[in-house]
């Protein structure tokens, strides 16, 4: 009797098409790997999105008001032959029984080829009290150059206050080379972490007797609103520069109780001295000195101010948050897409293994 098989059969080596699985039945890899590529591009696209959008958009004001700062004149004009002479008029208020502080603030920016100064005069108010100044840094490093800057603060502390005398650090490591004298300050002080740091590391490249001239007036300082100077640093070093900077911060201790008046702002003013014969290019650093608080809020300004009375939330730390979390996502997405594919084509290939069973 002669003995037939079957080519369906499903014992290995015998016959069949057990050991050759259809296309149906094998794991489709290339489909789930494309599946992965897609997730991974939707993930890049949505965090690119987010910090396109928070990179634009206004951080969230928060309660409380950030300390002002004034920043201006710093690392501008730094070549040959030119001039920079900047300064900033701050009067303080701060009424120690309602903790409320405001402050108005003038400053004045030249700058251009020696002798041909475009100059811009900016008055503002501030809810809050300014209490940084920075400006004259690292700026008119070149041969022949001029700085000229100046600061002059007045806190008026409403309430029971008290003042010491403000440390200084000034005139170190400047005026190097060329005749002697070099130095014309006062005083001449080293000080950590002082509260007028000037003319430190400026001047250097040889030039006329007395090129740095620097001082600072007799000044004081309070626990209840203390302000920092720092100016005319690491500027002017080149041959045959100048150097003169002035700084003073004074306070007034008013009686419980007295009125702080109410700021009054003229227009802004833009000066430009006889002498001029040519409009210098602006920096984008020196013509905008100030960056105002929005109406309303906080968040960085666009207008004339520095860094004052800023209140609202750092957009770095939002964007990582929100990045981090549309990261997550979108992996946790790509996770779920290659396993409802690898379901997919398991169940493909369970099926086909049904549907080509043995025969007999």
């Amino acid at each position: 009797m002669a003995t037939a098989y079957s080519f369906d059969s499903s014992v290995p080596g015998v016959g069949g098409t057990a050991d050759f699985p259809s296309r149906a039945a094998r794991p489709d890899i290339g489909r789930a790997g494309a599946v992965l590529r897609r997730g991974l591009a939707v993930t890049f696209g949505l965090v690119v999105a987010a910090a396109a959008i928070l990179g634009t958009a206004q951080a969230p004001a928060s309660a409380a008001p950030v300390p002002g700062t004034v920043n201006q004149c710093n690392y501008i004009q730094n070549g040959g032959g030119n001039e920079i002479a900047c300064d900033v008029t701050i009067t303080n208020y701060l009424d120690l029984d309602t903790g409320l502080s405001r402050s108005d603030i003038t400053v004045r920016t030249c700058e251009g080829a020696v002798g041909e100064l475009l100059c811009t005069d900016i008055p503002v108010s501030f809810p809050t009290a300014t209490t940084v100044v920075d400006q004259c840094n690292t700026s008119a490093n070149g041969g022949g150059s001029i700085a000229t800057c100046n600061v002059t603060v007045v806190n008026n502390i409403i309430g029971d206050a008290t003042t010491s005398p403000a440390t200084v650090d000034q005139c170190n490591g400047s005026g190097a080379e060329g005749p002697e004298p070099r130095l014309n300050c006062s005083p001449v002080s080293a000080t950590t972490s002082a509260t007028i740091t000037q003319c430190n590391a400026s001047a250097n490249g040889g030039g006329a007797a007395f090129r740095v001239t620097c001082t600072v007036d007799p000044s004081t300082v309070s626990a209840a609103l203390p302000v920092t100077i720092r100016q005319c640093n690491d500027s002017v070093n080149g041959g045959g520069s100048t150097l003169t900077c002035t700084a003073s911060i004074t306070h007034r201790i008013l009686p419980a109780g007295t009125v702080v008046p109410t700021p009054t702002q003229p227009p802004v003013s833009t000066d430009t001295p006889t002498t001029a014969s040519a409009v210098p290019n602006r920096s984008a650093t020196a013509a905008n000195p100030l960056i105002p608080i929005a109406s309303g809020g906080g968040g960085r300004g666009a207008g004339y101010a520095t860094e004052l009375a800023e209140t609202g939330t750092e957009a770095l730390p939002v964007f990582l948050v929100a990045a981090g979390a549309l990261l997550m996502g979108g992996i946790l997405l790509t996770v779920m897409l290659v396993r409802r594919r690898t379901a997919q084509v398991q169940a493909t290939s369970d099926s086909s293994e049904l549907a080509s069973g043995p025969r007999l």
